[in-house]
């Protein structure tokens, strides 16, 4: 697709003022740094200098390195000026039975030069409880690392967590009650100042399923649930929980309300009826005098929450099935819900003319029908006036104007193939999408839900959108970045700057999210960490 260049701006006013907030956590706000899954900002926003737009691995181009690992993972990178952190899985044994299906409790957290590729060190996490490899909504290495510029933190969703220092010294480890199913992406870890969020089971015995039906009738389930913990960073001890519980459907967001206070944005509800109740969203506050103490919280009794969750100091945003809804963050008063199906503008594709077709003031199915469930798995980001999103099913990107209500969709290829000397070959349809999951060694660790083979679209809990200066950046299960201009008028196919690979069509997964630092970005494939710098 044709690009072009437009004039970027540095920064918004309500992020100038995030930055300004933020200085007292750490000086984190360089463009040097990705410190977290959420980047400096807590937001997933950054600025850069000359950002990567166009890159492809399958033809080397923009490639500063590639470094395999002898397994794969799911976290983001962390880097902190030239030391990048990530997190694997345990390397499955390559003798082992080819009938069984991968599966562990095992991490390894590994240190490498961000400038070069080069593995300094690596260290294990054991783990407790049981997960699948690749799976597609996560695995025991989804919890991305964290750094402050002295040491890291890496995290085992199977159940552990420690500190260690850039040399690889550990500090302190601990263990913690994982759940063992419907585990979606085990809640992203935070940093704020001194102490680390992360979501664990409450009673720390007997928390060994995740349904209603799997506990006896009346038993108090809220004991079971998970809950944001508030652990000291550099002792590994628990300060507090938070009043309110967080389903592991979700991802908990980080940010401040218009007078400087920080809180959190998390929620509850989502398939196989998790335990945490009410289904809906709280804003929780992180301020000294009242930390964990619950703000406000909205009800949503079928609700779901398997996503991101997104706000800045003046909304919050959330999803209820094919509904948007918007709200004000700091009273919680519910402002708009707006259908995400019925009178919106959308750019569908014409296989047979190869060309798109602008349809406005039409109705788009985006749930699957007869479910509650939202139109979107993790996959979502706020940038400005605009709530960015994928479709769940129908292949399109979408996004909404939280201040008029306006819907748009594109609809984009699934699958790439790139060849030196050969024109782009882009594929449409599902049906026509095959991808395997090997690792570097060549091994498959995904062989076992065939959904894991697909597009990435559906279920799948797809890596949250980063955004760079004015430009978005989503990622796909297929290792696809489509790159949209953020603040484009209208929302077409014209404003998708890039469409770029991170292998080749058909043998490349990833479910990491993308992080940037020192005017580059970097990946993490099934495969390894690939580098990406602009010429």
């Amino acid at each position: 697709m044709e690009s072009y260049k437009m004039n970027f701006y540095i920064a918004t006013l309500a992020l100038a003022t995030v930055l300004r907030l933020s200085l007292q956590a750490s000086d984190n706000s360089s463009t040097s740094n990705w410190p977290q899954s959420a980047g400096p900002n807590y937001n997933y926003q950054a600025s850069a200098q000359n950002p990567p737009v166009d890159w492809s691995v399958s033809r080397m181009e923009n490639i500063l390195w590639q470094t395999d690992l002898p397994e794969g993972g799911q976290s983001t990178p962390a880097i902190w000026g030239n030391r990048l952190f990530v997190t694997i899985t345990k390397p499955w044994p390559e003798d082992a039975d080819p009938n069984l299906e991968p599966e562990g409790t095992g991490a390894v957290g590994y240190c490498l030069n961000s400038d070069t590729g080069k593995i300094l060190w690596s260290v294990s996490l054991s783990g407790t409880k049981v997960m699948k490899y690749a799976g597609i909504y996560s695995d025991s290495s989804s919890p991305s690392p964290i750094t402050d510029g002295e040491n890291v933190w890496f995290f085992n969703a199977s159940g552990s967590m420690g500190c260690w220092t850039f040399n690889g010294a550990v500090v302190w480890t601990r263990e913690f009650e994982a759940r063992t199913r419907h585990h979606s992406r085990q809640h992203e870890p935070i940093l704020y100042g001194d102490t680390l969020f992360y979501v664990e089971v409450k009673n720390k015995v007997g928390a060994n399923v995740g349904m209603h039906k799997d506990y006896p009738e009346g038993t108090d389930l809220s004991q079971y649930g998970t809950y944001i913990h508030a652990i000291d960073k550099l002792t590994g001890k628990v300060k507090w929980l938070a009043d309110d519980s967080t389903a592991v459907h979700n991802t908990a967001m980080l940010g401040f309300l218009p007078n400087g206070k920080p809180a959190v944005l998390h929620g509850r509800g989502g398939g196989h009826a998790p335990l945490e109740k009410p289904y809906g969203l709280s804003l929780t506050s992180l301020s000294p005098n009242d930390s964990g103490q619950t703000l406000w919280r909205h009800v949503i009794p079928k609700g779901s929450s398997h996503y991101t969750s997104m706000w800045n100091q003046r909304y919050v945003t959330w999803f209820d099935g094919p509904a948007h809804l918007v709200f004000d963050a700091t009273s919680g008063e519910l402002l708009r819900t707006q259908s995400l199906q019925t009178d919106v503008t959308d750019y569908a594709f014409d296989s047979k003319a190869k060309s798109y077709v602008k349809h406005e003031h039409t109705e788009l199915t985006t749930a699957r029908k007869g479910t509650g469930t939202p139109v979107t798995d993790m996959a979502n980001l706020l940038v400005g006036d605009y709530h960015y999103f994928m479709s769940h099913d129908n292949f399109r990107l979408g996004r909404v104007n939280i201040e008029t209500g306006r819907v748009e969709y594109v609809q984009v290829p699934l699958q790439v193939y790139r060849e030196n000397g050969q024109p782009d070959r882009f594929i449409w349809e599902e049906k026509n999408v095959k991808n395997d999951t090997l690792n570097a060694r060549g091994i498959d660790v995904g062989a076992v839900d065939p959904r894991s083979k697909k597009s990435g679209w559906g279920h799948v809990s797809a890596a949250t959108p980063i955004a760079i200066n004015d430009k978005v950046y989503v990622s796909t299960m297929t290792g696809l970045t489509y790159v949209l201009q953020a603040d484009a008028k209208d929302f077409s196919p014209d404003s998708i700057l890039a469409i770029n690979d991170l292998g080749l069509g058909g043998h490349t997964w990833s479910l990491a999210q993308l992080a940037t630092a020192n005017n580059r970005i970097y990946a993490h494939t099934l495969k390894g960490i690939i580098c990406i710098e602009s010429d």
